[in-house]
């Protein structure tokens, strides 16, 4: 049985905040929250997880963050003593890297940093075609996925894309990744033509990683939850 915390919804109270605890908003299936769960983990952060239902989202989740989107940090702050609230998966990766120095993700070298981050701004090229696939088109989108699967292929030029260790930069692709597998039904499969060997090599250092083990949600539960989020009818407290 899962021992993962329901997801609030509508008509819900929002839970107290504690003084001296990092909050993390999220949802357990989702692709975004993920990448901060990954940072939070390789950089072995201690914080609260709060479970946000996204179809129906509490009133008091809305009026901190409008848009509705998960992940979100938020945490009481000593110097002024006030609480701070930020939005975004890539925002939030940032911020704790840098309020968090211990186990620096991203390099200090502003050329190779920009480098990575181009990759993960244009990372649109597999995450776009994954949910075209996902959501029933599947011939145009693994066509645009094995594209844009091929420019990664062509950029990793190390063991990760961010050197010999994992980084911010594979931390931040490696949630879709870990979820090419939904796809198998509707005819993709990742390095089918074994066309990718090094981002298949890749694959196999990542799976053995302990923060991408650490915050693992079970395949079969996975499976589960997007067979419900693909007839409109998403159940996010399976267990």
């Amino acid at each position: 049985m899962s021992n993962a915390p329901k997801h609030l919804k509508s008509g819900s109270e929002c839970p107290p905040l504690k003084e001296g605890q990092l909050r993390l908003y999220g949802m357990r299936f989702c692709p975004y929250v993920h990448r901060a769960k990954l940072v939070l983990a390789a950089k072995n952060i201690p914080y609260e997880e709060i479970h946000i239902n996204l179809t129906e989202k509490p009133e008091w989740y809305l009026k901190k963050n409008p848009p509705g989107q998960v992940p979100s940090l938020e945490w009481i702050d000593n110097q002024p003593k006030e609480t701070r609230f930020i939005p975004e998966s890539l925002i939030v990766s940032d911020y704790l890297d840098e309020a968090y120095p211990q186990t620096r993700l991203q390099p200090t070298d502003p050329y190779l940093r920009a480098q990575q981050r181009v990759l993960i701004e244009r990372f649109s090229s597999v995450v776009g075609p994954f949910y075209k696939i996902l959501r029933g088109d599947p011939k145009e989108g693994i066509e645009s996925i094995n594209k844009g699967l091929a420019t990664y292929e062509e950029a990793l030029q190390n063991t990760y894309f961010g050197g010999s260790k994992p980084a911010m930069v594979d931390y931040m692709l490696w949630p879709w990744f870990e979820r090419f597998p939904l796809l198998k039904d509707a005819g993709f499969q990742f390095n089918a033509d074994g066309n990718l060997p090094k981002l298949a090599e890749w694959v196999q250092n990542m799976e053995n990683n302990e923060s991408v083990q650490k915050v693992k949600v079970p395949f079969d539960i996975l499976k589960k939850f997007i067979d419900g989020y693909i007839q409109g009818k998403p159940e996010y407290d399976i267990e």
